[in-house]
């Protein structure tokens, strides 16, 4: 049952918050390989979304999504650990990493 459960959250942030999934999903899991801190991924990130009109809105999306997901980040703090590959000691911990995101995204 504790994996269905699990699959079901992953399904329900998965929906909720798209560009977020794909961009947690996407950048953070192997950065501590590439000797990345969070700062140089997220501005890998935002060069990456500001190639193209379309990737720019992706990027504009993100952030909509990552300010909604600020304000739920009880609800939710424990996937953004999961999608992002860190570990939070709870919802405080998440979400001050997650203003640090919005902060390097919005430079």
């Amino acid at each position: 049952m504790k994996i269905d459960n699990d699959r079901n959250k992953k399904v329900n942030f998965k929906n909720k918050f798209p560009e977020l999934f794909q961009f947690f999903g996407g950048y953070f899991p192997d950065a501590g390989f590439d000797n990345l801190t969070d700062e140089n991924v997220v501005r890998n990130y935002v060069i990456d979304c500001n190639k193209s009109e379309v990737s720019k809105k992706t990027l504009e999306k993100a952030k909509e999504e990552l300010s909604i997901l600020i304000v739920k980040i009880d609800s939710y703090w424990e996937d953004v650990e999961s999608e992002t590959n860190r570990y939070f000691e709870g919802p405080q911990d998440a979400l001050n990493w997650l203003n640090m995101v919005l902060g390097q995204l919005n430079k």
